[in-house]
């Protein structure tokens, strides 16, 4: 569970300002391009400082420190950026189960199992560097170094931008096999996916974010125009902008 209280982040200026939500089930955050939504997932998992109180699961955020921090909540980036282009799928995975390890001592043998079961239902070849991966791999290559890490909470950051419609189905199934006990946060743009999740929803607009308990008030078309300024077509459970 994530409370937010009078949240307020950005960069050079504010990009969200006195923000407040509290979110128990998973969620899918929306919105225009622009409006935050990266913001508030970094701010969410301390990797950018905020004004106001963010709690997690009663704990407040500031004052985990770094290996709770990663057992309490992970962010996986839209895109991979890594300063070691020449590790290798394995050693990049297994830095997952890092928060678990003790200092100065190896990883456990049931940690080198788990990721060598993660990598083969990837379809990723352990021994091949990161630096040689499509973007699709390296987005599947994040997801899988999440699912080992086996956070409390995990958010995705735009998990399909750069997969294919097989790999993005695949993704939407890990998905379903995450205990039930991990809370999950989906930003994306992809309004199919965010109805088929059924998550939640959170959208951000003007600074401000509103939250939609019951999904399908959202993705009823009069509030998606309202939401989005453009027309839609609703048709047989699918969602598309209406060009003409």
């Amino acid at each position: 569970m994530i409370t937010v209280t009078h949240l307020t982040c950005g960069y050079q200026k504010p990009v969200l300002h006195d923000i407040s939500f509290t979110a128990e089930k998973n969620l899918c955050i929306l919105g225009a391009n622009g409006v935050g939504k990266s913001t508030l997932a970094k701010a969410l998992s301390g990797l950018i400082p905020a004004e106001g109180e963010i709690t997690i699961n009663t704990e407040a955020l500031q004052a985990l420190g770094a290996a709770s921090r990663a057992k309490a909540i992970t962010y996986i980036p839209p895109k991979l950026e890594s300063f070691d282009g020449l590790i290798s799928v394995y050693e990049f995975v297994l830095m997952g189960r890092y928060p678990y390890k003790e200092p100065f001592s190896s990883y456990h043998k049931e940690d080198e199992t788990l990721v060598k079961r993660l990598i083969e239902e990837s379809a990723l070849e352990p021994t091949q560097q990161i630096n040689e991966l499509s973007s699709g791999q390296q987005q599947l290559l994040l997801i899988t170094q999440a699912l080992a890490q086996q956070s409390e909470i995990i958010i995705f950051d735009e998990p399909t931008a750069n997969l294919d419609p097989k790999h993005a189905k695949d993704f939407y199934d890990s998905l379903h096999t995450l205990p039930r006990t991990t809370q999950k946060i989906v930003i994306t743009h992809d309004l199919n996916l965010a109805r088929q999740l059924s998550f939640e929803i959170l959208f951000l607009q003007n600074h401000e974010a509103k939250l939609y308990r019951d999904p399908a008030l959202f993705f009823q078309r009069d509030n998606l125009e309202a939401c989005y300024g453009v027309s839609f077509n609703v048709a047989d459970g699918h969602i598309g902008v209406a060009y003409d």
